[in-house]
């Protein structure tokens, strides 16, 4: 029996209006981008605050914090802070123009605590909090939930509270930790598209806690290559925690079986677009993990200084906070908009397959409105290459490819599409 290349989105520039029945009341993710409520593409770039453990409400660390340029803020948080404090650390970190991403700490590497932070997500007061900032507002709802996880129980773990959070009016964008104490990128690259699918909001973002020293068996190429199969398979990911080194709190030696790449984190994430968040800016059991040595812009040192102000990537040199936060209103004169981005390829239809003698395959019809450099790629599940469909400048007009599916085997597969800014991917499943 032959098998056949069953199309899930039809049209592929329709995608950013048809994305989600739920319209959103601020950041919208699309494709792989998080955009705010004026269609303007924000790159994250910020730290982790601890306000749970020392001052709720934020003061006077996010003032120090801002001198960094930072257009974001992981605001640690626990299940025993109460609605009225939240609303204050949400705030204070408004008032300082930087985008709150509010995070649980309580299901810290177990599982069995993910329904403990969505119970205290979806309390009415909690809500209404959530409400009153939503145009602002990042909710990353349970930091690094779970060690071994399998695969299925993520998927219908993170389906079923998302899907309860929607359902208690909560149309932020949520932002879903790897398992594995926030490492495990696998997952994310396996359960991601279909939670998006299964998000009434299609507006979800994927954190992976780069924890990544040799003595875990990691090495500097799996940084390069596990962004880059993120992004050719247009996951919406972020790098949600980094530091120097790992180990236990009174681990202080820097060393090479502890040492994380995260000149190589931060270089990756700025060429790729992706978001990263250091961890974290002061108050850790193991002071190696600090970016400062007391809290202050002023004593930032080591690896903090390089990551916040100092290298050619850090936060201070590609930061970019949005117009919307800094004004109040939209820019009149946007940059990297979802318009601008789209207005590169005008129309881009999938069409329905067709079955020969000998092959399987979808096709795949395009129009360009100006001369680009215009990439088609196919990626498997895992973001490895399967097919280069086109790799070459075109001109404005109309164009066809095909996708080949003959021999393949079953599965979900991405088509990544690339014209200058525009980055669009869709997935084909083949049966």
């Amino acid at each position: 029996m032959k098998r056949r290349v069953l199309v899930l989105l039809s049209t592929l520039v329709l995608m950013v209006v048809c994305i989600s029945a739920q319209e959103s009341p601020g950041f919208k993710v699309v494709g792989r981008h998080l955009y705010d409520k004026c269609g303007e593409r924000v790159i994250l770039r910020g730290v982790a605050n601890p306000n749970i453990w020392f001052e709720k409400s934020g003061i006077p660390r996010y003032a120090e914090i801002k001198q960094t340029g930072a257009n974001v803020v992981r605001i640690v948080w626990q299940t025993w802070g109460t609605a009225a404090e939240l609303d204050v650390a949400i705030s204070n970190c408004i008032a300082e123009d930087m985008i709150p991403m509010i995070e649980l700490h309580d299901a810290t590497g177990d599982w069995s605590k993910l329904q403990l932070c969505v119970d205290y997500w979806v309390r009415e007061d909690i809500v209404d909090v959530i409400q009153k900032h939503e145009e602002y507002l990042l909710l990353n709802i349970a930091n690094e939930c779970g060690n071994n996880v399998s695969s299925t129980s993520f998927l219908n773990g993170y389906t079923a509270v998302v899907q309860q959070m929607r359902d208690s009016s909560i149309h932020v964008p949520l932002v879903i930790d790897a398992s594995g104490w926030g490492q495990n990128i696998n997952i994310l690259q396996s359960q991601g598209p279909t939670l998006i699918e299964n998000d009434p909001d299609h507006n979800l973002l994927f954190s992976v806690h780069m924890w990544w020293p040799p003595m875990y068996g990691y090495t500097e190429s799996d940084i390069v290559d596990e962004i880059a199969q993120s992004v050719a398979m247009g996951l919406p990911l972020i790098v949600g925690e980094f530091s120097q080194m790992h180990g236990d709190c009174d681990e202080t030696q820097i060393t090479v079986s502890n040492s994380i790449a995260y000149k190589t984190i931060i270089r990756e994430c700025q060429e790729n677009n992706v978001g990263y968040i250091a961890w974290s800016w002061w108050g850790n059991c193991n002071y190696r993990w600090d970016m400062s040595s007391s809290g202050t812009y002023s004593t930032l040192y080591d690896w903090g200084l390089e990551v916040a102000v100092t290298d050619a990537n850090s936060i201070k040199n590609t930061s970019v906070r949005p117009y919307s936060i800094l004004h109040g209103e939209c820019n009149p004169n946007p940059v990297n908009s979802i318009n601008q981005v789209d207005q590169l390829v005008e129309t881009c239809t999938l069409f329905p397959n067709y079955l020969d003698a000998a092959h399987v395959y979808a096709t795949l019809q395009y129009t360009l409105t100006q001369s680009s450099q215009v990439t088609v790629k196919v990626y498997n599940s895992l973001g490895t290459e399967i097919q280069t469909l086109v790799n070459s400048g075109q001109t404005p007009g109309e164009y066809s490819v095909r996708f080949n599916a003959e021999g393949l085997p079953g599965g979900m597969y991405f088509c990544v599409v690339k014209t200058g800014q525009f980055n669009k991917s869709f997935k084909l499943i083949l049966h």
